[in-house]
């Protein structure tokens, strides 16, 4: 089956090309990697080899699923690809310490992450098209899932530092949880104005003032967590400051669990609502009160 205008499980000319360059990407990577660690190793490690031939085949299950193939599950292919490229450049990475020769690979496996992002973005993209209205619900459950993921990043990995430090690869991820942290702030009190301005449905699954509370208790915590350590948000403190962190950063993690719960479960609704319908059976569509949630 090829994909076709009228075809649900079909990718746009404009996205299959995407995915046709970043996977001829991936592949010319790992076929370049593979050459220069020969030239500069001799002998490269095993572990690298091993996995930049299953990185090599997932650009090839790319430029498939770009032609067309797979046409059945398109975005869960795309997804498969994403991951197997991810993995394997982490895998592989770790197989070599980091380096190859005098190459350090810092560099290397952030193109690959990020390369690996854009593809499981646009499988996510190829999934959400389907239903109207459901990229909006993934995008909410994304930024409550990001700013929970952030927060626990920073916090278990930074000692809650905000402000990005380190080098190279240390550098970028430490920069990207703080991003997802701090850019969820703002979002979450758009989300608030738009509940507020917003007109109650009688079958809205969640009262407003629920809403409202969820929605704004990030940035209040958070805000005042930041506010009181200057941005250490581990660093001990000294009389009622102490204190008022530590009673903050309990706040925090009660805060965090929500959105994560909620954001998971917002994602899943979101995709659930895409899954393709039977011959006999009405189109899924996302449940008016959740969008808001």
């Amino acid at each position: 089956m090829t994909p076709s205008a009228t075809n649900p499980t079909s990718i746009p000319s404009g996205l299959r090309l995407a995915i046709a360059i970043l996977s001829t990407l991936v592949l010319a990577s790992a076929i370049a990697t593979v050459v220069i660690a020969w030239a500069v190793a001799g002998r490269p490690s095993w572990a690298l080899l091993g996995f930049e031939f299953l990185t090599a085949m997932a650009g090839a299950f790319g430029i498939a699923a770009a032609k067309g193939r797979f046409s059945d599950g398109p975005g869960i292919a795309l997804a498969c690809v994403a991951g197997t490229v991810l993995a394997s450049s982490i895998f592989g990475y770790l197989g070599t310490t980091g380096q190859i020769g005098d190459w350090k690979l810092h560099g290397w496996l952030i193109g690959r992450a990020t390369i690996a992002g854009f593809i499981g973005l646009l499988g996510a993209w190829v999934v959400l098209r389907r239903t109207p209205g459901a990229w909006l619900l993934a995008l909410r459950g994304a930024i409550y899932t990001g700013a929970a993921i952030g927060f626990v990043g920073l916090l278990a990995l930074f000692d809650g530092e905000v402000r990005p430090s380190g080098g190279s690869a240390r550098l970028v991820s430490h920069a990207a949880l703080s991003v997802a942290a701090l850019g969820a702030i703002p979002v979450c009190v758009l989300f608030a104005i738009l509940t507020l301005v917003s007109t109650p449905k009688a079958d809205d699954a969640v009262p407003k003032w629920m809403r409202l509370f969820g929605q704004l208790s990030l940035p209040v915590v958070a805000t005042a967590l930041l506010l009181v350590t200057s941005g250490h948000m581990t660093t001990t403190l000294s009389g009622p400051g102490e204190v008022a962190r530590l009673a903050l950063l309990c706040a925090l993690g009660i805060v965090l669990t929500g959105l994560l719960c909620a954001g998971v479960h917002i994602l899943v609704q979101a995709f659930a609502s895409c899954a393709l319908p039977e011959n006999d059976s009405q189109p899924l569509t996302p449940t008016p009160g959740a969008t808001l949630s």
